[in-house]
């Protein structure tokens, strides 16, 4: 019964890594710039769009569904869905703050006029909201 269970274990983790082979060297940086965000966040730790795209693939493929997709009909800019991508990815406002180089109380005050846009009320978590999407 200790075999078959190790063995189980030995096989979902043989499926990741060979998961993470088909990875294109993108996604793998773009792994490891979530994994430092939430370690050791930077300013300019992402710099281009393409890094941004690549780092939203990967939240989407940890964090379930297309954030950007049930997002797309309330008309967020780039600044704020990009927000919302580290919210998902369960990074708080002082990370999310280092990131964008501004302070945790403009992170928080992004965070109400989201809110506003997605119809939310002022006792609504825009956090648990954006957590749960795709999961339905």
């Amino acid at each position: 019964m200790h075999r078959n269970k190790q063995l189980t274990r030995q096989l979902k983790d043989y499926q990741q890594t060979l998961a993470l082979t088909d990875c294109s060297s993108s996604l793998m940086l773009a792994m490891g710039q979530l994994l430092r965000l939430h370690r050791l966040p930077s300013y300019g730790l992402v710099t281009s769009e393409e890094e941004w795209c690549h780092l939203f693939a990967v939240i989407d493929m940890f964090y379930g569904g297309c954030l950007s997709e049930d997002l797309v009909s309330y008309q967020l800019n780039i600044r704020e869905l990009k927000l919302c991508y580290l919210v998902r990815a369960r990074l708080g406002n002082k990370t999310i703050s280092i990131l964008f180089n501004i302070t945790p109380r403009s992170v928080l005050k992004a965070k109400q006029r989201i809110k506003i846009k997605l119809a939310l009320s002022a006792t609504d978590s825009l956090d648990i909201y954006i957590q749960n999407l795709s999961r339905s």
